[in-house]
């Protein structure tokens, strides 16, 4: 099992076309079609940022993985334990020793952010948080998702944990293909969990004509983040947003950006996809992982944020060259998967079911 990560250093990010016109300092950003894989706009795609409540799209992204491998069902009970009971807010709070379903706890987690129900979920899929994060990160490097590690399963303030645009869009993807019986959850604007009813943060799914999903993150650091995802005339669009200094601003440009991008015809063969370039286990390195403070100053000054721990340079431990070799060599296999859009039918409901940003501790999803 995988317990750290090498990464690629970044490619070149790529600014497409009639959407290229928003400012420099704005955050990264990505806008692709689904069906495709084409990029549609792009602006520091590949720029190293922390993906704050984002993180939890993987822990999702796991725990259906298990769903599917029946290692758990959506109807099995979990405990919350007092470690899990004990995070920050964004919570559900149901206490410890409260039990509470697989199934009613990915609604907290994906519609509330619940930073609780993402620790018991990832100690009940792996037995420890510890145990699933390698999982996560494993699986991450499969995905092709290349420029990302993982240190939480909630996106807390952790040393080390970052991620990019372009990877959060590889996400995005694998959940709508890889699991699309579940893809209602993320259109879900509230839900019933234990004996809370919890609600979603997500105001582009609550404002923008066709919006269907996905997740959006906050934590000081970060700023406010969301992969947002919206389908007109059979056409979905994702758009990856990070790093913007309002959740009036995050939910401004995402809409701006699928707007444009419904505006736009379908992309051509020819344009850029999401995936990084096929890469083998000696092509990996490793480098240090950082996030740039290009936004750290006015977090601080809004918010008073306290200060994040600086990332630490990603090693290989001794003995894990082949395993990431291995894993490395699936992500050729992933990157020319065909990306066919799920049918209608087949997403139905199931019946069960290199400074460093300040950070505050508490953030919320």
């Amino acid at each position: 099992m995988i317990r750290t990560l090498l990464i690629l250093a970044a490619a070149v990010a790529i600014t497409c076309g009639p959407l290229a016109v928003r400012p420099a300092e704005a955050g990264p950003a990505l806008v692709f079609e689904v069906d495709t894989s084409r990029v549609l706009f792009a602006e520091d795609a590949d720029a190293p940022w922390y993906p704050a409540s984002l993180t939890k799209l993987m822990t999702a992204y796991m725990v259906f993985d298990a769903l599917q491998k029946e290692s758990v069902t959506s109807k099995a009970e979990i405990v919350i334990s007092a470690r899990a009971n004990a995070q920050p807010k964004t919570r559900v709070g149901l206490g410890a020793g409260k039990r509470v379903t697989v199934g009613e706890a990915l609604s907290g987690l994906i519609i509330h952010s619940a930073n609780d129900l993402a620790m018991a979920l990832a100690e009940a899929v792996s037995g420890t948080e510890d145990d699933f994060v390698a999982e996560m990160n494993e699986m991450a490097i499969k995905l092709g998702m290349l420029h990302t590690r993982f240190a939480n399963s909630n996106g807390l303030p952790a040393e080390g944990q970052a991620t990019t645009a372009r990877d959060m869009a590889i996400l995005a993807r694998a959940l709508l293909r890889d699991f699309p019986q579940w893809r209602y959850l993320y259109s879900e604007e509230s839900a019933q969990v234990g004996t809370r009813t919890v609600t979603t943060h997500n105001d582009v799914l609550k404002k923008f004509d066709g919006a269907d999903g996905m997740k959006t993150g906050f934590t000081c650091g970060a700023g406010y983040n969301v992969v947002a995802s919206a389908t007109r005339g059979g056409r979905r669009i994702v758009a990856v947003v990070l790093g913007e200094p309002s959740n009036r601003a995050r939910t401004t440009r995402a809409e701006d950006l699928l707007e444009k991008a419904f505006g736009m015809p379908q992309a051509k063969s020819d344009a850029p996809v999401i995936d990084p370039d096929p890469v083998s286990g000696e092509e990996l390195v490793d480098v240090a992982h950082y996030v740039p403070a290009r936004h750290a100053a006015d977090h601080m000054k809004i918010r008073k944020c306290f200060p994040q721990p600086a990332p630490q340079t990603v090693v290989a431990a001794s003995g894990e060259a082949a395993a990431v070799a291995a894993a490395a060599a699936v992500v050729k296999t992933v990157a020319e998967k065909p990306t066919a859009v799920p049918t209608s039918a087949e997403t139905a409901k199931p019946a069960a079911a290199k400074a460093v940003a300040p950070e505050r501790k508490k953030p919320k999803g």
